[in-house]
């Protein structure tokens, strides 16, 4: 069956003709669709007879400073699809590139759409359901708001967890869900705009109306990932816009094809979050887990962060001046006199002589194959805590430059690589060191043309330096933990335990933030999460957490002596109750 646009494609083409007020060629049980032309063809998206969101037909592909003009729009027939639905081809005439499409799929559960391009210019910004990014009171770089899409949703989700707990934002708030922001203004340091704390999420945000909500969700193929992330303008002047930046990491000389996007419709967030990642998975937009978790993964866990900034607030010296033996040491030896049962360590921030080489600093720990080993004889198991990619004592030509400055350590570098494997060799074959637990994971930059080995920009630069850990780690313990902040479904290949990251001190009702936080975790991909717990906040949240680590993943214990903000003392029966606590856990789980 075909559904014939042939005349409304030629009405597109002449001017002054105007469209039917609203045609409804595509009814399904979850959605309809209204094509439009108001004066560029659109789409109305409608649930349960209420518009959640007008999107043009035809979306925008810049060069570096230079947009796309996009002329001569052209429907083809809506063809009806044998698994049910319908497929309709865009064409149109583009100021940049040559043979210009694009496709769009309305199945009965989702709408998929991509676009297509070809020409020699470097690609820097790949838009969806848009052209240009407005401003709070023009239309910016957006030839105005027929381009770009209208929003009618009340509020949206977003899975990338901020210092602010907020989750749910306004449609005029912008979003930025990958690795690095490029579109919160510079100066906004709200505690709702800091990134980073997952790096990256899913690439997905759901639009909530009523009881209904409507996810727009990005998938791309491993090793294609090359920019920061999806971003979302928030819905302003000239409407709102979503986009990928490639900074001319990418070009179009042999043909380009956006990523694809995904529509998914429920009347629950994590509903379109789970659509959403079955549907990255059934596309091969994910990878798989390598290895399954080791028993000993799931025991407690005892990271001294929270402890070295307590101690460094109380003499005025860096946090890191305390990731020492002799202060680890004697940390757990208060954890065994409350026989608190816990099976992993984790060595925070700094117990490197360089961020960057993974060169054990002798001052701080001068026997530190000694201290891993006394752990292993007590059926504990030791994690180095590292920062990803990190530029500190490497030579340059180990790095990526920019000019004269060092920005990362260069993962598209062979020699990098090299030294880094070597780096873990060390530590985990020699040392004895049995994983990591990995930080810092945000993007490298935004500067276009910088020198690279292999295409590795944005998300897949992250990608590949997790992946070299993780390999690294496991070939030499095959039961290796590599605890990450990556819930997105493409870095499952190199994550045994994805951790819920940091509390923000200002936090309040962090049980119900983590369990959030969790639950977007596991529907990601990750069965097993560590609840984290730095900054505490006051004595009676964190006593509430702790209570309830237990049920939502390995519970973790971050300090020994008092809390980082108020720098409450614990009550001896705060620790025995959590000792019991600790014990039923272990119980439970058949240690």
């Amino acid at each position: 069956m075909r559904l014939n646009l042939v005349t409304l494609a030629a009405l597109c083409l002449v001017p002054g003709v105007l469209l039917p007020a609203a045609t409804t060629p595509v009814e399904m049980s979850r959605y309809s669709v209204r094509f439009l032309e108001d004066p560029v063809p659109a789409f109305e998206l409608v649930r349960e007879g209420e518009p959640i969101f007008r999107l043009p037909v035809v979306s925008g592909l810049s060069a570096a400073g230079k947009p796309e003009v996009l002329s001569g729009i052209r429907l083809g027939e809506l063809e009806s699809l044998s698994g049910g639905g319908y497929r309709l081809k865009v064409a149109a005439d583009s100021s940049l590139w040559r043979d210009r499409r694009f496709e769009w799929g309305f199945y009965p559960d989702r709408i998929e759409f991509q676009h297509f391009a070809s020409g020699n210019l470097p690609i820097d910004r790949c838009f969806f359901f848009s052209n240009g990014v407005s401003e709070r009171w023009t239309n910016g770089s957006s030839p105005g708001v027929a381009a770009n899409t209208t929003i009618f949703a009340e509020r949206y989700f977003s899975p990338a967890p901020n210092h602010a707990d907020e989750f749910y934002h306004r449609i005029a708030v912008p979003q930025s869900v990958g690795v690095m922001a490029e579109t919160p203004e510079p100066d906004q340091y709200l505690p709702e705009s800091m990134t980073g704390l997952f790096a990256p999420p899913p690439l997905f945000l759901s639009f909530g109306k009523g009881t209904s909500w409507t996810s727009i969700g990005l998938g791309e193929v491993p090793g294609r990932y090359l920019f920061n992330g999806l971003e979302y303008t928030g819905s302003r002047y000239a409407g709102a816009s979503f986009f990928v930046a490639y900074h001319g990491y990418v070009s179009a000389a042999e043909g380009f094809r956006s990523p694809k996007i995904a529509i998914h419709f429920g009347y629950d967030e994590f509903d379109t979050l789970r659509q959403y990642v079955d549907w990255i998975d059934a596309n091969g937009y994910s990878t798989r887990r390598r290895v399954a978790n080791a028993p000993w993964h799931y025991r407690p866990i005892f990271c001294g962060w929270a402890e070295q900034t307590v101690q460094g607030a109380e003499t005025g010296q860096p946090a890191h001046d305390y990731a020492t033996q002799r202060d680890y040491e004697r940390w757990i030896a208060v954890l065994d006199q409350r026989q608190i049962p816990f099976g992993t360590i984790v060595i925070d921030d700094k117990w490197q002589k360089h961020y960057g080489t993974f060169d054990v600093d002798a001052d701080k720990w001068p026997d530190l194959k000694g201290f891993i080993g006394r752990q292993h004889r007590q059926g504990r198991h030791v994690l180095l805590w590292v920062p990803a990619f990190h530029p500190e004592g490497l030579p340059n030509d180990l790095c990526l430059m920019s000019g004269t400055r060092c920005l990362a350590g260069d993962v598209s570098n062979p020699s990098y690589e090299e030294f880094l494997r070597g780096q873990i060799r060390r530590l985990v074959a020699d040392l004895g060191v049995d994983g990591f637990k990995e930080d810092w994971m945000g993007g490298v930059s935004r500067e276009a043309g910088l020198p690279m080995h292999a295409p590795l920009f944005g998300i897949e630069f992250v990608r590949r330096f997790q992946f070299i850990l993780a390999d690294e780690a496991h070939r030499w313990k095959p039961d290796a933990l590599v605890e990450t902040q990556t819930p997105n479904p493409l870095f499952r290949e190199s994550s045994d335990v994805l951790r819920l990251n940091d509390i923000w001190y200002g936090a309040r009702n962090v049980p119900q933030m983590m369990r959030l936080r969790a639950r977007i975790s596991k529907i990601a991909g990750w069965p097993l999460v560590d609840c984290d717990n730095a900054s505490s906040t006051t004595l009676s949240e964190w006593w509430s957490y702790m209570r309830q680590q237990p049920s939502i993943g390995i519970p973790a214990l971050y300090f020994v002596t008092r809390t980082e903000s108020t720098k409450e003392v614990v009550p001896e029966t705060m620790w025995k109750q959590l000792s019991q606590l600790w014990m039923e856990y272990l119980d439970r789980i058949g240690h």
